[in-house]
């Protein structure tokens, strides 16, 4: 019983700080107050997982248990709590830690087959008998024994909505908050958005990429197989690895050697639109921890000049991290508002030199990578290509961080989108004639997407669409020829239920 009651122990001081207060029932909408409880909006379960390690001194078999259960959790939050209610006279007065406990064992008893049900009740009883119930003014394990017991006895007292009512159905039964749900059934049908979420809710595959020119995929494949670890390549990037490992990834082969980097197929795709080549001095707007900065390195063979930059300096320091790790002499972090003030010259109308003087960054050491000491870097000529990887809702890499689906709501869409047009309306005026400007965001809604792009050219007549098929390698199992399936309008989206990937936008533009 160890495994599982150190895993449950870890977990349920991860779920303590970061799940939202009860949803309502009736709607699957999680309280407005519930939101504030959100884990900090990027993925800070991972972070608290990371902790609870740490506290529990947990082995690799406990880290895996407790991580599923902290995710399973999470990704199927509403669900739970509908079926919880059934089996609570009043769930909305039951104390958020004792919600917890019976969130993980309900996860157990109805998701997970290698965990005995009773163990599961067993376990959760154990957790509760510490906690005081101010409310009930009863034992607060009693409490949790009944519930619990109820739910293994009448499993047919949970009663979802049937097909006469699509969106709650679709909010209760793959717990979804409702808004969520009815926007995705409104662009992609009843069936569309089903397949979506069912996708999202799905665990998502470790990928990574092979860190050129350190290593190229067929020696990596060849080195995980040498360890025992399955991988295959992947359909869409040609540096991409699909590994089959439960391993932490720093304990993979080649992690310490700056091997590989992790990184979903549909983020791969974004630096293979910005195509860099050896000498062009480029701009990653919104870089941090830098993850698409050393893939614009890879691509140059170290041959460029990255100017990476971020708000963050706590990002940054990670980026630095990242670098020295895989080994990147060319990336120059700058901390710089990609919405505000940079320490940049806006590029001039007509003039061949949008950037005046030198941009002052952080230069990395050559031997060693990641910007340890003040220098300069020349932009006399303004920057060759600029990435904005824009800060967005993230709702396409929701299967990765499951928690932001209770972390936003619809307002947030075109509040986000209203700051991405700002961040693309003064980057690209550092951007030299014939220059290239690449959008993306790791969101599927078309205002952060389509919407943002098509505001910007329709004020900017010296920008065009390039079309991004030429930088697309073909996919692996599709005929030479056929298209990618990625492509529309010039615009490129992945999702996850038609694709693997998480869900991007991404764009490719030109200044004439």
């Amino acid at each position: 019983m160890r495994s599982i009651g150190s895993a449950r122990s870890a977990a349920l001081y991860v779920l303590s700080a970061s799940l939202p207060l009860y949803p309502r029932p009736e709607t699957g909408e999680v309280a407005r107050n519930g939101r504030e409880r959100v884990i900090s909006r990027s993925g800070r379960a991972e972070t608290l997982l990371r902790e609870s390690f740490r506290k529990y001194s947990l082995d690799s078999r406990d880290r895996r248990l407790a991580t599923e259960l902290v995710y399973g959790v999470i990704r199927n939050l509403i669900t739970l709590d509908y079926s919880l209610s059934f089996y609570i006279k009043d769930p909305g007065k039951t104390p958020p830690d004792v919600l917890d406990i019976l969130r993980l064992a309900a996860y157990q008893i109805l998701y997970l087959d290698k965990i005995p049900p009773r163990a599961a009740v067993d376990e959760a009883v154990e957790q509760a008998k510490s906690l005081s119930d101010p409310v009930r003014g009863r034992p607060t394990g009693g409490f949790v024994n009944a519930v619990l017991r109820s739910m293994l006895r009448e499993p047919e007292k949970v009663k979802f909505p049937g097909p006469d009512k699509p969106l709650d159905y679709l909010s209760l039964r793959l717990s979804y908050p409702k808004w969520l749900a009815r926007r995705w059934t409104e662009r992609f049908g009843i069936d569309g958005a089903k397949a979506l979420m069912e996708a999202v809710n799905e665990r998502p595959p470790l990928v990574i990429r092979a860190n050129l020119p350190l290593v190229d995929r067929d020696s990596l494949a060849e080195l995980f197989k040498k360890n025992g670890l399955e991988t295959e390549p992947g359909k869409y990037a040609p540096d991409a690895l699909i590994v089959r490992s439960h391993r932490p990834v720093p304990e993979l082969p080649g992690y310490g050697e700056g091997l590989f980097s992790v990184q979903d197929e549909a983020a791969q795709i974004v630096s293979l639109l910005v195509a860099p080549k050896p000498g062009e001095l480029i701009l990653d707007a919104c870089s941090a921890p830098g993850g698409k900065s050393a893939h614009l390195s890879s691509l140059s063979r170290g041959g460029a000049r990255i100017v990476s930059m971020d708000i963050s300096l706590d990002k940054l320091a990670l980026l630095k991290e990242n670098s020295l790790r895989l080994k990147t002499a060319d990336i120059f972090p700058v901390a710089a508002d990609a919405a505000g003030e940079m320490p940049f010259s806006q590029a001039e109308k007509n003039s061949p030199s949008p950037l005046k003087g030198e941009v002052e960054i952080l230069e990395p050491s050559p031997s060693k990578g990641g910007g340890e000491a003040e220098g300069r870097v020349g932009a006399g000529g303004g920057f060759d290509r600029i990435l904005l990887d824009a800060p967005c809702t993230a709702l396409g890499i929701i299967r990765r961080r499951p928690e932001i689906k209770y972390a936003r709501d619809s307002a947030d869409i075109a509040r986000m989108a209203g700051l991405q047009l700002l961040m693309l309306e003064n980057v690209s005026g550092l951007l030299k004639p014939g220059g290239i400007l690449v959008y993306s965001v790791c969101s599927m809604e078309p205002e952060e997407g389509e919407g943002v792009v098509e505001s910007f050219l329709s004020r900017h007549a010296e920008f065009s669409l390039e079309d991004p098929r030429p930088l697309l390698p073909e996919p692996v199992d599709r005929p030479r020829g056929e298209t990618h399936g990625l492509v529309m309008n010039n615009f490129i989206r992945t999702f996850p239920h038609m694709h693997g990937t998480d869900g991007f936008f991404m764009a490719r533009m030109i200044c004439r």
